[in-house]
């Protein structure tokens, strides 16, 4: 190919061209152009509250939320485990005490 001479120095190669054209339009042509991500987007922002309501989707708010009672629904069962081991303890203690009062009379 035989190379390109430019007869105005002012102008750089590509001036003019095609592409040259994109660096003047104002905005990005992505603003413009209309697409199902910004659709999508659109839609869910609209109607964000009433999908979470729709598909019983969890917020972080709500695992918070789950999180604290999960810990306190452990400390509790804990607690009630304790008091269990404990009662049984003291049965197994009465059982033995009515079982030698038995035996003494």
């Amino acid at each position: 190919m035989y190379p390109v001479i430019n007869q105005n120095p002012d102008q750089d190669l590509t001036g003019g061209s095609f592409w040259d054209q994109f660096s003047h339009v104002p905005g990005t042509i992505e603003s413009r152009i209309p697409t199902l991500d910004k659709s999508l987007d659109a839609y869910f922002d609209q109607h964000f509250a009433a999908i979470i309501e729709e598909w019983d989707l969890v917020t972080e708010s709500d695992l918070h939320r789950l999180e604290s009672r999960l810990t306190r629904v452990t400390d509790e069962i804990t607690g009630l485990y304790a008091g269990k081991v404990t009662l049984e303890a003291r049965a197994k203690n009465l059982d033995d005490l009515i079982s030698s009062l038995e035996r003494s009379l």
